[in-house]
C-alpha cells in the first residue's frame, strides 16, 4: 500500500524552491526596508521629485500655464500612491510675490512654507508629512511626502514583493518539476530492468546511460554484481570443496563404527577405534578450519583491540610448545618483552596458531622453528622460519588456496591453514608472503601489517 505522504523527489524539489523563494523574499524585503527607512534616501528622493518639478516649469514666466503643469504632474505621482492605499503627495508652489498659484486640495488650509533648499516635518489631518522647500526663479514649490509608519511601509512592500515571487514561481518551479520528471526517466527505466531479473540472475546489467549523473550509477551495480557472482562462485566452490573433504572422515567413521559392531576380536575392536578416533579428530579440527574461515571472511567491520602482542605470541607458543617437545623440535621466539597495537586479535590468532602449527607439523624431528615478532617502520612483521623439507618454488602461490596440499607430505590436514593465514591478513589490511627458511632450507612466512590498519600503537 503506497503511503500518501511517502518522500519523492518531485515533492523535495517543491519544497527546495519553496524555501529558495521565501528566503529570497526575506532578503529582498529586508533590503528594501531598510533602504525605506533610510532617512536620507527619503529626503533625496523628495527633492529630486521637486527638483523636476522646477526644471519643467523654470522656462515658464505665465501662472496660468505653471500650475497645470504643476498639477498635472503631482497627479501622476498621486496615482501610483492611490494603487497602493497611501496618503497624496501635497505640493504647493508660489510666485515671486508669494502668491500661491497651485495647491493640493488637502493642504489648501494648512502651512507648508519654510526656508528655500530645507527640510521639515510637518502635519495635515493628522497625517505627518516630511516636506522640501525648493526654489527656482520666481518660482518656490514645496512638496510633501507622508511619512509612512513601520507596519504602513511593511505591508505596503510585502504585498507588491509577494505578488511578483507568486508570478515567478510557477514560472520556475513548472520547468524544473519537468525536468526532473523527465531526468528521473532513465532511472525508473533502470529500476525495471533490474525487477524483471530473477534472483540468481547476475549478469551485468548491460546498460550505458546517456545522461553523465546515471553512469556512475550503472557501473557500481554493474561492479557490484561481479563482485557477488565471484562470491557466490567462491561460496559454491568452497561447499563443495568442504563437502568433500568431509566425506573422507566420515566415511572412516562409518566404515569403522560397522568393525566394531561385528568384530569379535578385541584387538580388531581397539584397532578400529584408534582408527575412528583420529577420523574424528580430523574431521573436527577441519570444521574448527571451516569456521574460522567463515569468520575470517564474513565481510564484517574490523573490530580492533588493544593488546599486547607479545604477549599473545607467548601464550600461543606456550600451547603449542608440547607438540613441539614430544618431537624434538627447538622452538625459539625473538620478540620484544612488550609490543601493544590495535588490532582484530581473532585475525591475529589464526595467523599465529596456522603458521606455528603448520611449521611443526610439516618439518622433521629434530627440526628448528623461529618465530620473530617485531614493530618495522610504521608496521607489524610477524615472521615464521623453519627448516623443513620446505615447498617448491612452483607451488608458493597455490598452497595459499582453500583445500590445496602439496605432494609428499605425511601430515594430517585439510589445505585450510594457509588460506585462512591469507584471509586474517589481508583483513587486517596486511598481507603474506614465503621465501626461504633457516639457512636456506624449509619455508619462511612473513606476514605484514600497515600501521594505517591496525591503529596507533
Amino acid at each position: 500500500m503506497m503511503r500518501p505522504f511517502r518522500p519523492t523527489l518531485v515533492r523535495r524539489v517543491f519544497l527546495a524552491l519553496l524555501v529558495a523563494f521565501s528566503l529570497v523574499w526575506i532578503v529582498l524585503l529586508g533590503r528594501d526596508f531598510v533602504a525605506a527607512k533610510d532617512a536620507d534616501a527619503f529626503d533625496a528622493r523628495i527633492r529630486a521629485v521637486a527638483d523636476n518639478l522646477l526644471a519643467s516649469i523654470a522656462p515658464l514666466d505665465s501662472d496660468p500655464y505653471a500650475g497645470p503643469v504643476v498639477a498635472s504632474n503631482a497627479a501622476l505621482i498621486n496615482a501610483g500612491y492611490r494603487d497602493n492605499h497611501l496618503p497624496d503627495v501635497l505640493v504647493e508652489l508660489r510666485d515671486a510675490r508669494g502668491a500661491r498659484v497651485v495647491v493640493s486640495p488637502q493642504a489648501e488650509r494648512a502651512n507648508l512654507q519654510g526656508p528655500p533648499g530645507s527640510f521639515t516635518d510637518g502635519s495635515v489631518d493628522g497625517q505627518p508629512y516630511r516636506l522640501y522647500h525648493g526654489r527656482h526663479g520666481r518660482w518656490s514649490l514645496t512638496v510633501a511626502a507622508p511619512k509612512l509608519s513601520t507596519w504602513s511601509m511593511f505591508r505596503l512592500m510585502s504585498a507588491s514583493l509577494t505578488l511578483d515571487m507568486l508570478i515567478a514561481f510557477p514560472l520556475v518551479l513548472v520547468p524544473v518539476w519537468i525536468a526532473v520528471r523527465r531526468g528521473l526517466r532513465p532511472l525508473r527505466a533502470l529500476s525495471d530492468r533490474i525487477a524483471a531479473r530473477g534472483p540468481d540472475d547476475l549478469r551485468p546489467l548491460g546498460v550505458a546511460p546517456r545522461h553523465a549523473e546515471l553512469q556512475p550509477l550503472a557501473g557500481a551495480l554493474d561492479r557490484l554484481l561481479d563482485q557477488l557472482r565471484h562470491r557466490l562462485a567462491r561460496e559454491r566452490g568452497f561447499v563443495q570443496d568442504a563437502a568433500h573433504e568431509l566425506r573422507t572422515p566420515l566415511a572412516v567413521m562409518a566404515a569403522q563404527a560397522h568393525v566394531l559392531v561385528m568384530a569379535t576380536d578385541q584387538d580388531e575392536r581397539e584397532q578400529a577405534g584408534r582408527r575412528m578416533l583420529h577420523a574424528m579428530a580430523r574431521a573436527s579440527h577441519m570444521i574448527e578450519q571451516l569456521l574460522d574461515m567463515a569468520n575470517i571472511d564474513d565481510g564484517k567491520p574490523v573490530e580492533s583491540n588493544e593488546s599486547d602482542v607479545a604477549e599473545l605470541l607467548r601464550t600461543e607458543l606456550a600451547l603449542l610448545a608440547p607438540a613441539a617437545l614430544a618431537r624434538h623440535i627447538d622452538l625459539v621466539l625473538d620478540a620484544p618483552d612488550a609490543l601493544r597495537w590495535r588490532l582484530d586479535l581473532h585475525a591475529f590468532q589464526a595467523i599465529l596458531h596456522n603458521l606455528v602449527n603448520n611449521a611443526i607439523a610439516y618439518i622433521r624431528d629434530h627440526g628448528r622453528v623461529h618465530v620473530t615478532l617485531r614493530r618495522d617502520g610504521p608496521g607489524l612483521t610477524l615472521a615464521v622460519a623453519d627448516d623443513g623439507p620446505g615447498i617448491p618454488p612452483g607451488e608458493r602461490t597455490l598452497v595459499f588456496e582453500r583445500f590445496y596440499r602439496g605432494a609428499g607430505h605425511a601430515a594430517p590436514g585439510a589445505g585450510l591453514g594457509l588460506a585462512i593465514v591469507r584471509e586474517a591478513a589481508a583483513r587486517l589490511g596486511g598481507g603474506v608472503s614465503l621465501d626461504a627458511g633457516i639457512d636456506g632450507q624449509g619455508c619462511r612466512f612473513v606476514v605484514t601489517i600497515p600501521f594505517e590498519n591496525i591503529g596507533e600503537p
